[in-house]
């Protein structure tokens, strides 16, 4: 259970530091993990980590997602919402958006 409680918080800072490729090699370990009857308490805080663990998933999906969306909104539109000194937002209309034709 040691193991897998180490490998439950190693996934976690993972996650946490969006390190994608640490996942990958992470999650076939605890994978490969069988438990055993052990003691509850022990079994108990698991859970939590493997709860803690499926949250931080979760946002982690959330972000990706919001950031593919932003990147779409830059790509795709004429303008670009950002923001100014003061922090108010502010429009940038992108230049050379238009199709320019010679006769």
């Amino acid at each position: 259970m040691e193991r897998l409680d180490s490998l439950l918080d190693a996934v976690a800072a993972a996650l946490t530091a969006g390190d994608f490729a640490a996942l990958s090699e992470l999650a076939p370990q605890v994978e490969a993990i069988s438990l055993a009857a052990e003691d509850a308490r022990l079994a108990e805080l698991i859970l939590a980590k493997a709860r803690r663990n499926a949250r931080l998933i979760e946002a982690a999906g959330r972000g990706v997602r919001a950031a593919r969306l932003r990147l779409s909104e830059i790509t795709q539109g004429r303008e670009l919402t950002t923001y100014n000194a003061r922090g108010q937002k502010a429009q940038i209309t992108v230049r050379g958006a238009e199709r320019t034709y010679r006769v």
